[in-house]
């Protein structure tokens, strides 16, 4: 079964159209989990798919990110469904619109391929959905504020990306707007770590299944649309904290950086925002 995983969060007129789209194209059932938005969305989304059979609308208890919304769709999407090793889970974000032709792809994919991960496709015809894995240097380069500008200016970006000059590209991290993954696979490693709240959560989620000997795939002859952010607009500098955080949490509990990294990640995080705020760039 093809199962699709929504997370909403003060974004309900995108979500509906997310949530369309996918029912249009094919998917069998899709969880949309509303994250304690402190809007009317819970309220909309319910009544809008109140007579729906195939499109379940739930709401946490509070928004503690990205991963623990998802995981909660995760739960009721097995408590609804059962668990099965048929079941693919397609992880959407409101502002992603894939057409039938790239969740049709996914799905064969995983079911022909039992060493398959988390699979995406192409990203508005680039393959920046897909990256290479963190480590303690590259971490530590992109923490600074000054180092990182200076890198992206050279057109080199975190991670990097690849080739994509074959229909099929092994890859580390998958972008968390799209992708499938079998449910079994995703039970089996516990889920999304819920201890970071907006980013690097494919980067753990990379880490997790390559303990377990699974392969992240991307599939470059198929698409999905992202119009960008929906309702993640951030300030500057709380969006640096959010992203310094969860790098950090990533290096120390799954590349085992030390005491001594840590400390000085910290004090150039102090330097760096120090900075933004002279430079009134917060």
């Amino acid at each position: 079964m093809k199962i699709a995983i929504v997370l909403n969060y003060n974004n309900y007129r995108q979500s509906i159209e997310c949530v369309d789209n996918l029912v249009k194209i094919g998917m069998e059932r899709v969880v949309l989990v509303d994250n304690m938005s402190t809007n009317n969305s819970f309220k909309i989304l319910k009544q809008n798919y109140l007579n729906s059979k195939k499109i379940f609308v739930g709401q946490t208890e509070i928004n503690a990110g990205y991963a623990s919304g998802n995981n909660f769709g995760f739960d009721v999407a097995k408590r609804l469904y059962g668990l099965s090793k048929d079941n693919i889970f397609y992880v959407v974000n409101p502002d992603s619109f894939p057409d039938k032709n790239a969740v049709n792809a996914i799905y064969e994919f995983i079911q022909k391929n039992p060493n398959a991960g988390a699979v995406t496709t192409k990203i508005n015809d680039t393959v920046k959905s897909a990256w290479h894995h963190l480590t303690p240097l590259s971490g530590f380069m992109f923490n600074s504020w000054v180092l990182k500008w200076i890198l992206l200016k050279l057109g080199i970006r975190e991670g990097g990306i690849y080739k994509g000059d074959k229909e099929i590209v092994p890859v580390d991290i998958v972008m968390g707007g799209f992708f499938g993954i079998r449910q079994t696979t995703l039970t089996e490693i516990g889920y999304f770590d819920d201890h970071t709240f907006l980013y690097y959560e494919e980067e753990i989620l990379f880490v997790k299944l390559k303990r377990i000997n699974k392969q992240n795939y991307l599939l470059t002859n198929y698409n999905f649309d992202h119009i960008g952010r929906g309702s993640t607009e951030l300030p500057k500098l709380k969006f640096k904290e959010i992203n310094d955080t969860s790098r950090l949490y990533t290096l120390s509990n799954y590349y085992s950086v030390s005491r001594g990294y840590k400390m000085f990640y910290r004090l150039v995080n102090h330097i760096d925002n120090f900075l933004l705020k002279m430079l009134n760039r917060a």
